[in-house]
Parts: C-alpha cells; sequence; structure tokens
C-alpha cells in the first residue's frame, strides 16, 4: 500500500482513538461539524432572495438559536418537570380496603416506592453530567461558529498531510466532505420533518410545551437512535405533568408514530438513496460503533463509513468504482 494510503489509515484510526478517550471534547467538535454545514442548508435558500452576508446572518442566528434554546431548557425543564412527578408519587399510597387484597396493595405500594427511588435517581444522574453538558453546550456553539470560518484554513494546509501525491490526498479529503455535507444536507430535511410532526402533534394534544419540543426533536434527530431518546424524557414529562397517565401515552404514541415514519419512510427514502449505500448498512454501522465508542460512537459512524467507503474506492480499487 502506497505511503498515503497508510497516512490516511493512520490519521483515521487516530480519529477513533481521540473519540474513544474524549468522548465530549470531540463530539462537540463533531456536532460542531454537523451544524456549521447545516447553518449553510437555510442560507443556501435565502441566497435566492436576500444577498449572501444578510442570508448567512440570519441562517445562522437562526440555528444557533434553536440550538441554543434546546439545550439551554432542556436540564431545567427535565429538574423542575421531574420534581412536579416526583412529588405526585411520592403522595400516591394506597391503604387498608376491602376491596382491594393486602397483598396487591403492598406491591402497588411497592412498585410506587420504586418508580420514585428511580425518578430521583434519574434527576441525580441528570444533575452529575450539567456541568459536562454546558461545556459541550459552550464547545459545540464556538466550534460551530469557528469552523464555517477556518475552513479555508484547512483547505489551504491539506497538502501538508501527504507525501507522495498531496493533491490527490486533498481531492480525496475534499471528495470526503463532500460526501458528509451531502449526508448532513439530507439529514437537515429528515430532522425538519420530524421536529414539525413532533412540535404540531404535541400543540394538537395539547401537551405544554409544544415548540420546545418540536424544537429539541429537530436538533437531536442529527443523533440516530439516541436523539429519540433524549426527547422521549422531557417529551414524557411534559405529558404527565399536562394530562397525567392520558398525556403520558399521547407523547409516548407521538414518538412512536414519529420515529416509524422516520425509520421506515423518511430516512431510507432521503438518505440511503442520497448515500447509495444500503439503509440497512447504515444501521448496523450505527449500531457497531455506538456499542465501540458509546455515545459519540452514534456521531461518528455514518461519517466513518463514508470515508471507508472513499479510500477503498480511491486508494484500493484505484479510483475505478465511483
Amino acid at each position: 500500500m502506497k505511503i498515503d494510503a497508510i497516512l490516511l489509515a493512520f490519521y483515521f484510526v487516530l480519529f477513533l482513538l481521540l473519540s474513544k478517550l474524549s468522548p465530549f471534547i470531540f463530539g462537540a467538535i463533531i456536532i460542531g461539524f454537523y451544524f456549521s454545514i447545516i447553518m449553510d442548508v437555510p442560507a443556501n435558500f435565502l441566497n435566492k432572495k436576500l444577498n449572501k452576508r444578510l442570508s448567512r446572518i440570519i441562517s445562522y442566528t437562526l440555528i444557533l438559536g434553536i440550538l441554543a434554546y434546546s439545550i439551554i431548557n432542556f436540564v431545567p425543564l427535565l429538574i423542575s418537570q421531574g420534581k412536579i412527578i416526583f412529588k405526585s408519587l411520592s403522595n400516591i399510597s394506597i391503604t387498608n380496603n376491602e376491596k382491594i387484597p393486602y397483598w396487591i396493595a403492598d406491591f402497588l405500594n411497592n412498585a410506587n416506592k420504586q418508580l420514585s427511588n428511580y425518578a430521583l435517581n434519574l434527576l441525580n444522574t441528570i444533575l452529575s453530567y450539567t456541568p459536562s453538558f454546558i461545556t459541550m453546550t459552550i464547545l459545540i456553539i464556538i466550534t460551530t461558529a469557528a469552523v464555517t470560518n477556518i475552513k479555508w484554513y484547512i483547505a489551504k494546509n491539506t497538502e501538508k498531510l501527504f507525501i507522495e501525491n498531496p493533491k490527490r490526498g486533498k481531492n480525496f479529503l475534499k471528495a470526503f466532505y463532500k460526501d458528509f455535507e451531502k449526508f448532513v444536507k439530507g439529514q437537515v430535511v429528515v430532522a425538519a420533518i420530524v421536529g414539525l410532526l413532533v412540535g404540531i402533534l404535541s400543540w394538537l394534544f395539547k401537551i405544554e410545551g409544544a415548540f420546545f419540543l418540536g424544537s429539541l426533536s429537530f436538533i437531536t434527530d442529527f443523533i440516530p437512535f439516541l436523539g429519540v431518546v433524549i426527547t422521549a424524557i422531557p417529551m414524557l414529562m411534559l405529558g404527565w405533568v399536562s394530562n397525567g397517565f392520558y398525556g403520558l401515552l399521547i407523547g409516548f404514541l407521538i414518538l412512536l408514530i414519529v420515529n416509524q415514519i422516520e425509520s421506515w419512510v423518511l430516512a431510507p427514502k432521503i438518505q440511503s438513496s442520497n448515500l447509495k449505500i444500503h439503509w440497512f448498512i447504515l444501521i448496523i454501522s450505527i449500531l457497531i460503533f455506538a456499542d465501540l465508542f458509546g455515545f459519540i460512537g452514534i456521531l461518528i459512524a455514518i461519517p466513518s463509513i463514508l470515508f471507508i467507503k472513499r479510500f477503498w474506492n480511491e486508494y484500493v480499487l484505484g479510483g475505478k468504482h465511483e
């Protein structure tokens, strides 16, 4: 194998190693790269009607505003709603009743106690991760704003990473970035539809915080699989606080239906055809990377598959099979 190919493989392995060792920092940087591309989508649309500078200002303000709003409100909302739910659960107690056998009453009381303890532990866990989330949020916003301005610097110095054929190496990284950009732009369409569906359905069924839930769904949809779990926590909490068990059920059904529409209609139709990779391979790749790298594995799975595909075509097959 040629030296440049070995160097590329080394860079890729180094990236995976650093992602494993410093997941929060690299996770923030990767999300920053995601959002630097995301912001260009509405900017390109607005360019048709406004000048380029104003389009970028509006687009960046909109996306960064939604990002900051969703993340900043996430933890406080969980804490406030969690306290309400915890208090409600603590006040529930089934006393002796002739119509209810004592063993059933004991079972329900014990179950309620366990559920209350689980809710309390969940809140404590969230609080323990709050400093990391704050750090990650700051890094995401800084990286998102900075990446757009340093792309020219990266492009200018890319050739220094290669020895034999710097121009070919630069073209490889440029093509890989275009593949990644295509994936993110396709995900913007999917995420926008998901966010609108969650927000509108939450509003129709009178679940409190519909705008927040729609915004959070849009932001977290860029995190495959884990995104719906992140949204589910405040969705179910707000559903319970808004309408009790009925609201909890409605919130669960909204997430289930929207997730199924995304998994079986939107993602295969838009992303699989967009990337020219079978949707099942994408799903398996995400699961494997998540198992190996944890949270950050979900973020780097698709970019890694795109890199491996591009590397194989360019340096193993000689660029003859695109």
